[in-house]
């Protein structure tokens, strides 16, 4: 059986050595790495010096002090800007600044979100529930929806390169 990819550099979260990654988000120009976790702590990796460096000096910083109480269930990164999106079963999206390491908008929803989508703008968020999908808006300090689309049980989404298109997937 053909590998499809090997595996070159090896690192471990030193803040939680214990923990399983849950998920990854590359940023667009590769230079920064989103690492969720299942005790629901988000790290930054910068990935820029990477193939330089030794394994044990890459260094893994908590994105922020606030965080879901719960499993993350959705993450995103914005392409124009430093942020990332993410969403919660404790009911919550969250968008983040991983430059500043500070959360921006929180918004707790009346049911769980399983996925999320950043517009490449960074002016839209889409959020998939279990009865439809949202697109909402991202204002100075809340997350409004905008449009309701009927996708039900919508697992994950994302936007075209151009933000002109969005894909969604529902069921299994």
């Amino acid at each position: 059986e053909k590998e499809l990819y090997r595996r070159v550099k090896q690192f471990v979260l030193k803040r939680s050595p214990n923990a399983r990654v849950t998920a990854l988000a590359l940023s667009p120009t590769d230079e920064t790495l989103l690492c969720q976790t299942d005790d629901n702590q988000t790290y930054t990796v910068d990935m820029s010096n990477v193939d330089v460096m030794k394994s044990e000096d890459i260094e893994c910083v908590l994105l922020a002090q606030g965080h879901h109480t719960q499993g993350v269930t959705g993450v995103d990164l914005c392409v124009r800007k430093p942020l990332a999106v993410t969403c919660s079963s404790d009911r919550s999206v969250r968008v983040w600044n991983y430059l500043d390491k500070a959360d921006e908008i929180v918004k707790f929803f009346p049911e769980e979100a399983s996925s999320v989508a950043f517009h490449p703008s960074g002016l839209h968020v889409l959020v998939g529930f279990a009865d439809k999908l949202r697109l909402c808006n991202l204002l100075m300090d809340d997350i409004r929806p905008y449009r309701e689309f009927s996708i039900k049980g919508c697992r994950e989404c994302s936007f075209s390169n151009g933000g002109k298109y969005f894909a969604a997937v529902n069921g299994s």
